[in-house]
């Protein structure tokens, strides 16, 4: 389903609606739709700070793997721009963990914890200097044009490679020692096929 707007498009995709109908499945309803609002308010930091600092949006698109932002302009944001743009989501979580811990007395307790460790979850993985994650996209717009563009890939490429190693330890930890969580699992192999495959294909 497409909506076209002026200005940007709207797309949303089947893949999307599945995701979310498991969601829905695996979780009771309202964690469910507040870790998608949580998700929903990542996004939008990012396009207030990209509309803030003149970038033009093209399309927004809803899909399996999350919501992917087209711009209209084929450049980026000067770096200290572009790296604030992609650390924008992060500072929503940041945001919505405060407002959280604001209306306290407003909200069930089952409602603000879930919303504080949904957001503390989703800002703290964006913040792991991992393919395609936030601080790493932050990191490559501050560090690009500081040194060979080869050299900067394959520094960056290693430290990707090397976080998610160090993910990937926690969750087996977590999992020995916590109990088993899906969502974690997910994410876990998800980001190690993008950058086993991302290694691979550059060599």
């Amino acid at each position: 389903m497409t909506l076209r707007f002026p200005s940007f498009s709207l797309h949303i995709g089947f893949s999307f609606f599945a995701v979310l109908a498991l969601m829905l499945l695996l979780r009771d309803s309202q964690t469910a739709l507040l870790c998608f609002v949580s998700a929903l308010f990542h996004e939008c930091g990012h396009l207030l700070l990209l509309r803030l600092f003149g970038a033009r949006v093209r399309a927004v698109s809803f899909c399996a793997a999350g919501v992917v932002i087209e711009r209209a302009d084929a450049f980026l944001l000067p770096g200290g721009k572009e790296a604030l743009a992609a650390l924008g989501g992060v500072a929503a979580n940041g945001a919505l963990c405060l407002l959280s811990l604001l209306f306290r007395a407003r909200l069930s307790q089952k409602t603000f914890f879930t919303l504080l460790y949904a957001n503390l979850l989703l800002g703290g993985l964006n913040l792991l200097p991992v393919y395609p994650l936030d601080l790493w996209r932050a990191l490559h717009a501050l560090m690009e044009g500081r040194m060979e563009e080869a050299r900067l890939e394959r520094l960056l490429r290693g430290v990707s490679l090397g976080a998610v190693a160090v993910f990937c330890a926690f969750c087996v930890y977590y999992f020995w020692k916590i109990g088993r969580n899906p969502s974690l699992l997910a994410v876990c192999v998800y980001l190690m096929t993008l950058n086993l495959k991302r290694s691979t294909s550059d060599v």
